[in-house]
């Protein structure tokens, strides 16, 4: 966690593990340009997510520290909404939407800029995928990626299931002390056993389901 002087506390949500889990499901021939990836120590004023450096085409940097309270609201094209990744389209973000977002978005956008579309140019604006294109290619891959389940602990690596829509009304029913206490704990996990959840209320079966997965990681 770090502090600004003007800025409210951030943390870190993504890890270069969980990077490479998401570069590992790409097809090969998606990544041959990808030298290396870069996780940025501040959050910039969540002002932009990510980025490719231009010379090369080579490296791609990401914003993993963002703010405890933030919505990404703003960052979704038309196409997109909010409960595509887990969360509601109003108000705060849930961290695993958040962490959802820059792994199948975020990332993949950036995956896309490094595709070659006309190899015989000059112009680096002209060889390789614009905005548009970089999107399409995140979306298409996505979506495709979720079409069927991966076999992983961390609910993030799949599209929100109905265990997890169930927690956005829980989340929202939460005040900013009980938010901020739930996310510091999600980005803490994998924790070896459920934390005590008695400071959020009752759950129901599908909200505890979730929940020990987005903590635990399946441990349990």
């Amino acid at each position: 966690m770090a502090k600004g002087k003007s800025e409210p506390d951030v943390v870190k949500y993504i890890s270069h593990n969980d990077l490479e889990i998401v570069k590992e499901r790409i097809p090969e021939e998606f990544c041959t340009r990808l030298r290396d990836i870069f996780i940025w120590s501040e959050s910039y004023g969540v002002r932009e997510l990510g980025f490719v450096t231009r010379k090369g085409r080579r490296d791609v940097n990401l914003s993993a520290f963002l703010p405890y309270r933030v919505s990404l609201r703003r960052f979704l094209i038309k196409g997109q909404s909010s409960l595509e990744f887990g969360t509601s389209p109003r108000g705060q973000w849930t961290p695993w939407a958040i962490r959802r977002f820059l792994l199948y978005d975020v990332f993949l956008h950036e995956i896309g800029h490094l595709q070659v579309v006309e190899k015989t140019t000059s112009n680096i604006n002209r060889k390789f995928a614009s905005e548009t294109l970089a999107q399409k290619f995140a979306d298409d891959l996505r979506r495709k990626l979720w079409s069927s389940n991966f076999d992983h602990p961390d609910p993030v690596h799949n599209s929100p299931q109905p265990d997890e829509l169930s927690i956005i009304p829980f989340w929202q029913g939460l005040d900013k002390k009980q938010r901020f206490n739930l996310v510091e704990k999600v980005v803490q996990a994998p924790h070896e056993e459920l934390p005590d959840l008695n400071e959020f209320g009752k759950l129901d079966e599908n909200q505890e389901k979730f929940l020990t997965r987005a903590l635990c990681f399946g441990l349990n």
